[in-house]
């Protein structure tokens, strides 16, 4: 799902995330993480209320908990700001490890 209504933690199995690069002329998605259990995935959506950025597979048998935007936001009010603020850790991140930036990713539509 591209759309922002929830993000995802990882109770079983591993979650493969993975985005394509606007720069990138090949069009191949690059793998950014392996979530493995207790892991969680899809928080960026929810702080910046865009599209995905990333496409998430599992690899295998997995299991996942889900918690919807209006949840996420009653329970992390407080919290908004300092995640918000980790964006730029998660921006320094994409950059140093695949020379592109949040903005350049593109989500995986297969």
């Amino acid at each position: 799902s591209t759309d922002s209504e929830c993000m995802f933690f990882v109770e079983e199995g591993e979650v493969n995330i993975s985005a394509k690069s606007a720069a990138d002329p090949t069009g191949e998605a690059k793998k950014l993480k392996v979530c493995q259990p207790g892991d969680y995935f899809g928080e960026l959506a929810l702080l910046t209320k865009k599209p995905r950025a990333a496409s998430a597979y599992a690899s295998g048998r997995t299991k996942l908990a889900h918690l919807d935007v209006g949840a996420f936001e009653r329970l992390l009010g407080p919290c908004m700001e300092v995640m918000q603020r980790n964006m730029n850790e998660y921006e320094e991140v994409v950059k140093a490890q695949f020379g592109m930036s949040l903005n350049d990713l593109q989500t995986d539509s297969k």
